[in-house]
């Protein structure tokens, strides 16, 4: 059952964008052609479309000349090529087993910048790889490499769940939201993009960890609810928070959209107090700061890209509302630590 009418999003975080977002675009298409990543797609054509430009604009906002903005546009530009030509709907998709061999070969690159295949994905990986010792450190670095392991590890995870037709629980579908749609990533490059690095003993503090989980995770139920039109229309994907809902609730989508709302505003009511109570150095506040304007960014540009749209209207809209309420929820297990993080603060 489709979902019909636009949903509205809650997001207090003030919407922006860099003014130099068109020429992060610019280039990043560019770049894409380069390596003719469109070649490796099973529909020519549509990565032409994502706005990869405007989506970095929305959540790169602090430097008036970003030195590793150019590196996060295209790493973004490659995550949606590869997700289209074998994850979701793509080749891959319902395979486990031969999605496992190209995730190992694409961990290896990830880890050595290096590759003799024609594969335009992988070659494509190769550079970004190599572009990384040039813009940052071995800390950054690795962290982006081990962030990437983890997205591509979870693709063999959702084959295996589409291979045999089955779907997990809200508590096994909300662990693996931190890492399936590879906001983990994307998170890990938000100190290059800005030039900074992130000391590692204020990064893999728990309050941290756990705001760096909530807005990979917001942002990938978010997506769950602005794609939901896309992947039923073009792949019957139900791997997403409203299906897994659906299944475990034994609703339709429509009865369990308004739980999927609720659960991602409880989380970000979460994520917004937490935010307040951190006291870090300024490259850790700039990062949280980025994990924050992704959030934001995120919604914003699924309104507007041609990706998740209606051919007449968005599928979100957002609100700002401060009155806005947000209703008692009970947290899966696998993501209840992040509440301790709040009461350990308030307790301290």
């Amino acid at each position: 059952m489709d979902i019909a009418e636009t949903t509205v999003l809650w997001c207090p975080m003030p919407p922006g964008i860099h003014p130099s977002w068109r020429q992060w675009e610019r280039d990043t298409v560019a770049w894409m052609e380069s390596f003719d990543l469109d070649g490796e797609q099973r529909e020519t054509g549509r990565l032409h479309s994502i706005i990869a430009g405007e989506l970095a604009g929305r959540t790169i906002l602090t430097s008036d000349d970003p030195p590793g903005a150019q590196f996060s546009t295209d790493s973004l530009m490659w995550l949606f090529a590869f997700d289209d030509a074998y994850c979701d709907e793509g080749r891959y998709s319902h395979s486990p087993s031969t999605m496992a061999m190209l995730v190992a070969e694409m961990i290896r690159i990830a880890e050595t910048g290096r590759t003799t295949s024609s594969s335009p994905l992988a070659r494509a990986l190769a550079d970004l790889r190599q572009r990384l010792d040039t813009l940052t450190g071995p800390a950054p670095t690795a962290r982006w490499v081990q962030s990437m392991k983890g997205y591509l590890g979870y693709q063999v995870w959702e084959a295996a769940y589409r291979s045999t037709n089955t779907m997990p629980t809200i508590d096994q579908y909300a662990v693996a939201r931190i890492r399936n749609g590879s906001m983990e990533v994307c998170a890990m490059t938000l100190d290059i993009a800005e030039g900074d690095e992130v000391p590692a003993d204020e990064i893999d503090r728990m309050d941290v960890r756990a705001l760096m989980e909530m807005a990979c995770s917001l942002v990938g139920w978010d997506n769950d609810i602005a794609s939901y039109y896309k992947e039923h229309k073009r792949s019957g994907d139900k791997l997403n928070l409203v299906d897994v809902i659906a299944h475990q609730r034994g609703v339709s989508p429509s009865e369990a959209l308004p739980e999927a709302v609720a659960f991602r505003d409880a989380v970000l009511d979460l994520y917004l107090r937490l935010r307040d109570q951190v006291v870090a150095g300024p490259e850790t506040m700039r990062y949280i700061s980025g994990l924050s304007a992704w959030i934001r960014g995120n919604l914003d540009w699924s309104v507007h890209t041609a990706r998740y749209r209606r051919p007449d209207r968005p599928t979100i809209s957002v609100t700002d509302d401060p009155d806005y309420v947000v209703g008692p929820f009970t947290p899966p297990p696998g993501i209840a630590w992040w509440w301790d993080q709040l009461r350990t603060s308030v307790a301290a």
